[in-house]
């Protein structure tokens, strides 16, 4: 009889070990399905974004494509902006509006400030992803027209020279003597104040940047 105890005994022990190494098996079976699939999910998120990012760029097939189309120089439309390339090095110019734009300045005043100047080295033309990587500047990407896209503000290439200041000598009212250089009380329009906001917002964002490289913005007149 004791022996028969003894024999049941073991058998249910020997369960107990093979239901606990089946419950074990599962778990870790579970766990494993659960890793494989947040890897799928994780892999697929990864290609549609990657799709959908690539499919708003132009991409080049090699470094030297990308480096021959993008040189010269591209203008931001809608304000006094510009990105020149030159090889390797790129300068971006935020120029003053009122040394530029004389019917501006009689209506907003005549600055006193000039134009900021900033000078970078690109370090990657990234003709795959269709970006350029400069050392203290942000990303350039370039859109899938071709323009270059830099804080959000889009500039197109064009073969016109970079504007040239007027003579604000030319300011000078009836009585001869100069405009004032603050801004007289006129109410800008909702296009003119929003464009206004974007190029201090660029030119904020710029200067930042610059600051926690510890570039200073170019002299006015340097050359690239």
């Amino acid at each position: 009889m004791a022996g028969k105890r003894s024999f049941d005994e073991q058998n249910r022990r020997e369960a107990q070990y093979w239901a606990s190494e089946w419950r074990y098996k599962q778990k870790r079976k579970k766990i494993l399905i659960v890793v494989v699939a947040a890897l799928c999910i994780a892999a697929a998120a990864c290609a549609i974004n990657y799709i959908s990012v690539i499919s708003t760029r132009t991409t080049y097939s090699s470094e030297a494509e990308m480096k021959k189309a993008l040189q010269g120089r591209f203008e931001q439309v809608r304000r006094y902006e510009d990105i020149v390339i030159d090889g390797n090095r790129v300068k971006l110019t935020y120029y003053e509006k009122s040394h530029y734009d004389e019917e501006y300045a009689r209506n907003y005043g005549y600055s006193e400030y000039g134009d900021s100047t900033y000078e970078d080295y690109i370090v990657k033309w990234d003709y795959r992803r269709g970006k350029i990587e400069c050392d203290w500047m942000d990303d350039i990407i370039v859109d899938k027209n071709g323009r270059l896209v830099y804080y959000g503000d889009s500039f197109v290439k064009t073969d016109e020279p970079a504007p040239v200041p007027f003579d604000p000598s030319i300011l000078k009212d009836k009585s001869g003597s100069e405009a004032d250089v603050t801004a007289p009380e006129t109410e800008t329009s909702e296009e003119e104040q929003t464009d206004a906001e974007a190029e201090e917002k660029s030119l904020e964002e710029t200067q930042e940047a610059a600051a926690a490289a510890g570039v200073l913005p170019a002299e006015e007149g340097d050359e690239i």
